[in-house]
């Protein structure tokens, strides 16, 4: 079966805004049912620069529970002089990923009065 373009994205929601230092936990959580995702990451995409605060670290986590979430896998912390506008980040899904849900977050340091991202699951293309 050929995935196309469109097939190979999952929209985890659209414009989250960064705000106060914490977490900021994706919109929309994907149902896996414990199934290995293989050759996946997610793209982090800043649709709108971010203003104020340090950094944020773009996260994937897990849940066995949809209530507590793992950290799985995660970006290095970005400033955020470097969150401009249409910027994009990739974390890879580990492969043997053994959660019922998936679920997305930016993890932000000091308060961002601006900024916003998108998070998208994509099948990774080539070998």
């Amino acid at each position: 079966m050929l995935i196309s373009f469109f097939d190979a994205k999952l929209n985890f929601g659209e414009s989250q805004a960064f705000g106060s230092a914490g977490t900021v936990a994706s919109a929309n959580v994907l149902q896996m049912d414990k199934a290995d995702p293989g050759r996946m990451a997610v793209d982090f995409h800043v649709t709108a620069a971010a203003v104020g605060g340090t950094n944020a670290t773009f996260v994937v986590q897990g849940s066995a529970d949809n209530s507590t979430w793992v950290t799985v896998a995660q970006s290095a912390a970005i400033a955020t002089a470097s969150l401009t506008k249409d910027a994009h980040f990739s974390v890879g899904i580990p492969q043997g990923f053994n959660y019922k849900y998936l679920r997305t977050a930016a993890v932000t340091t000091g308060t961002h009065t601006a900024g916003k991202f998108d998070s998208t699951i994509d099948v990774y293309q080539g070998v």
